[in-house]
């Protein structure tokens, strides 16, 4: 006597359910990808800073008056001129000048233009002060380059120098010696303009690299004062 023939094809209500478990496995796992991705961008821009960070250090060490490369006004005469010297690309926007978690499309810069997402303490490439590094008190703790905002008018390139707040003046007009506990302000925290400050874009925390050339991740509100004053 044959036996029944066993029907072995799946019941919609089991192909229901084994797409259910599917859909929330996945579920569970593209935020771990995706925060898996933002931690691997945020490593890569800290070995970008990092090289940056050595490249400056370096241009100082080998200049007669231990200066970092000098600039005026907004152009990025630093980058280009530390491009030079540590003969690397400026106008790639996969180069070390631009950080590979920025959240705005970056254009290609030119022969004479430079594609960039960081920013340099503005006081210490101020060519009308002159700062040698040899002048900051505390090296370990004073910001040199970190994640600036990105400006989308300007082809998502960010200003170059990071200037507020306190930046482009941290000893002046404080009416005397500053609290170096005290974290700096961070009410400019977006790419929709020309705006030199700090980008905390990496899930709330800003790379940056110190004038010893570490580099760190620091948490929005915990940037504070004795990372910008270099003289006190």
């Amino acid at each position: 006597m044959s036996r029944p023939i066993k029907n072995k094809a799946f019941t919609l209500v089991e192909l229901l359910v084994v797409i259910s478990i599917i859909g929330l496995l996945a579920g569970l796992a593209v935020p771990a990808i995706n925060g898996a991705l933002k931690k691997a961008k945020s490593g890569a821009c800290m070995a970008n800073l990092r090289q940056i960070g050595l490249g400056l250090i370096t241009y100082a060490a080998e200049t007669s008056a231990g200066t970092f490369p000098q600039s005026s006004g907004q152009e990025a005469a630093w980058a280009t001129e530390l491009g030079k010297y540590i003969n690397t690309t400026t106008k790639s926007k996969k180069s070390i000048f631009v950080c590979p978690g920025c959240e705005k499309p970056v254009t290609e810069g030119t022969d004479t233009t430079v594609a960039i997402t960081y920013g340099v303490h503005s006081a210490l490439v101020d060519s009308t002060k002159n700062v040698a590094i040899n002048n900051v008190v505390r090296p370990s703790d004073v910001i040199l380059v970190g994640d600036v905002c990105q400006d989308p008018g300007n082809k998502g390139w960010s200003p170059n120098r990071i200037e507020k707040p306190s930046f482009d003046n941290p000893s002046g007009g404080r009416g005397g010696a500053a609290n170096l506990e005290s974290p700096i302000a961070t009410s400019v925290d977006s790419d929709n303009g020309n705006s030199p400050w700090l980008r905390y874009r990496h899930q709330g925390r800003v790379n940056v690299v110190m004038v010893d050339g570490h580099a760190e991740s620091i948490k929005k509100g915990s940037v504070l004062n004795k990372h910008v004053v270099y003289d006190q």
